[in-house]
């Protein structure tokens, strides 16, 4: 499964997981003039799966095909749906493209003609090469490895006459219970003006002669007394969507996100995050985490204390979300970014595909309680002039496909940032006595001394906006114990991350924190791994393999009682 909703009783869904016809082809090989001849598949592939991480091509760069064959229904049309996938790919189906991505980690879908074969061949062709012109939203510099091929899972649908793409559940009053209903139906069909609305497998409502727009319904439903979904509670329902042709059944919770002062609210409740940035990242399987390690991450950072996690850089694996939904994590997604400068916001085909990703982010995510925000673009150079209009056009795009979660984005350019006024919250990355120079030698104490003058920054100059630390740490090297607490040892990176948390905790001026990082992850294989021991970001509180470090212990006590409180 791709994910664990929505769920399709009405249609045939074939889960294309598992093992695949596979052959690497190599660096050189031409997109342009690439054709589909005499292919021998000798050998196999996982899916999900990356084959950069299999030992045979671990750290190549280049192309590869995958391949399947699966038996469907004839002259019945339908759609293949990727959970996610890089750097970039092109389906082919009977031998023929029916399309491209070029948005690594976004959920996509291509429309499959119907044939009167029964028997259908679907063929991957996949590049993790960079270049910044087919994939222009992944660059070379980003601190975190670019990996080849399917992040996550495959399915094909079968498609009735008339289909639902999604169901759209939005909040409008907690008590009695009123929810938004959205449902978005395929596009090249006729559509559906009547929907049986059912929750939690009991029909509340049949809806008649709803008004179509470009092929969306839009309705309120009230749903009675029932319970709203909370960190402390996370109460989930199912709502199922029917027409004559079709049935979808999404999940959501019943809640509100608000900022207020200096806090985030969720249901009127004030809230101090407290959590950690996370990669999607394992030594062995790269971004293509089975479901025991996304549980297992989900089970550390319950007891670590934790109440948030940012989802960082890009668009977030609906399982795990699925598990943030019912584990009660408060949740901060942004699509692909990581330090953008004037190259990228002056080119019209990366803003473009930005805009896409997160347009499609949203969607995706759509139904989702536990994110509470939207972010993009991380440690982009906001302040230079010509970010001011790209920035614009993300938040606009957010607003456009939400306006009931908070819009942020993480920024590193403190003071000097000129696109603040923008976001619903203030979200800055800083590395007080971690990073420095022989000049400035870093200290503990300016970690409070920064934390403090950027709170006071946010209320003179964007007074009335919560201000979160969206990241902030230090690297350790897993069992290295250090008698003189220098950097990369286990007791330097505790007492940072402590003096940190501590700060956050006792400061009424800061409304949370996302540590960098939960865990360890690869990282630059070139010369930027001078600054990178291993070749891994080593500032996880836990290691690649989710070993706890010394900080474990300390940052659990310190979020520990104060989400108890």
């Amino acid at each position: 499964m791709i994910g664990a909703y929505p769920f399709f009783e009405n249609r045939k869904v074939i889960d294309l997981n598992g093992s695949w016809g596979f052959q690497y082809l190599g660096e050189d090989v031409d997109l342009s003039e690439f054709a589909l001849e005499n292919i021998r598949y000798t050998e196999k592939a996982a899916v999900p799966g990356v084959f950069d991480a299999m030992p045979k091509y671990v750290g190549e760069r280049g192309t590869a095909l995958y391949n399947k064959k699966i038996t469907v229904t004839a002259n019945v049309p339908g759609k293949i749906f990727f959970g996610g996938a890089g750097l970039w790919f092109r389906v082919y189906i009977d031998g023929i493209a029916i399309g491209e991505c070029s948005l690594p980690y976004s959920g996509v879908s291509f429309d499959v003609p119907a044939s009167a074969n029964r028997e259908r061949d679907i063929t991957i062709l996949v590049d993790n090469r960079f270049d910044s012109e087919r994939v222009p939203l992944f660059n070379e510099f980003f601190d975190f490895y670019a990996y080849g091929g399917f992040y996550r899972g495959i399915e094909f649908h079968e498609l009735p006459a008339s289909y639902i793409n999604r169901v759209q559940i939005s909040t409008v009053q907690l008590k009695p219970a009123v929810v938004n209903v959205k449902v978005i139906q395929g596009c090249d069909c006729q559509p559906d003006d009547c929907f049986d609305v059912s929750l939690n497998g009991s029909l509340v409502e049949r809806v008649d002669g709803v008004d179509l727009v470009e092929g969306v319904a839009e309705f309120r439903v009230e749903l009675g007394d029932i319970d709203c979904w909370s960190p402390e509670s996370p109460a989930l329902h199912e709502l199922t969507i029917s027409s004559d042709h079709d049935s979808i059944t999404e999940r959501f919770g019943l809640r509100t996100v608000s900022a207020k002062g200096n806090k985030v609210y969720v249901n009127d409740k004030a809230y101090k995050l407290l959590g950690y940035c996370r990669h999607e990242a394992h030594p062995q399987c790269g971004p293509a985490l089975p479901m025991q390690i996304l549980i297992n991450d989900i089970q550390q950072l319950k007891d670590l204390g934790c109440n948030f996690v940012r989802g960082s850089h890009y668009p977030q694996d609906q399982r795990f979300l699925d598990l943030c939904d019912e584990y009660g994590l408060l949740f901060f997604e942004e699509s692909l970014g990581w330090g953008q400068q004037e190259e990228h916001f002056t080119n019209e085909e990366y803003v473009a595909q930005c805009e896409t990703q997160t347009r499609i982010m949203v969607q995706n995510s759509y139904n989702h309680p536990s994110v509470i925000m939207w972010g993009f673009l991380n440690e982009g150079a906001s302040e230079i002039e010509c970010s001011r209009l790209v920035y614009e056009t993300m938040v606009n795009a957010l607003r456009e496909e939400d306006s009931t979660r908070l819009v942020t984005y993480a920024s590193n350019r403190n003071e000097r940032d000129i696109n603040l006024d923008l976001v619903d919250v203030v979200s800055y990355n800083f590395y007080p006595a971690w990073y420095g120079d022989r000049d400035n030698h870093p200290k503990l104490i300016d970690v409070n001394n920064t934390m403090r003058r950027l709170a006071k920054f946010r209320t003179d100059t964007q007074p009335g906006k919560p201000f979160i630390v969206s990241e902030i740490g230090a690297g350790a090297i897993y069992g290295w114990r250090d008698p003189h607490e220098g950097h990369w040892s286990e007791e330097y990176q505790c007492k940072l991350l402590a003096t940190a948390c501590n700060e956050v905790v006792e400061n009424d001026d800061i409304a949370g924190i996302s540590l960098w990082q939960f865990g360890d992850c690869r990282t630059y294989q070139n010369f930027g791994n001078l600054g990178r021991p291993r070749a891994f970001n080593n500032k996880g509180t836990v290691d690649e393999y989710r070993r706890p470090k010394m900080a474990y212990k300390t940052v659990k006590e310190i979020f520990s009682k104060k989400t108890e409180e």
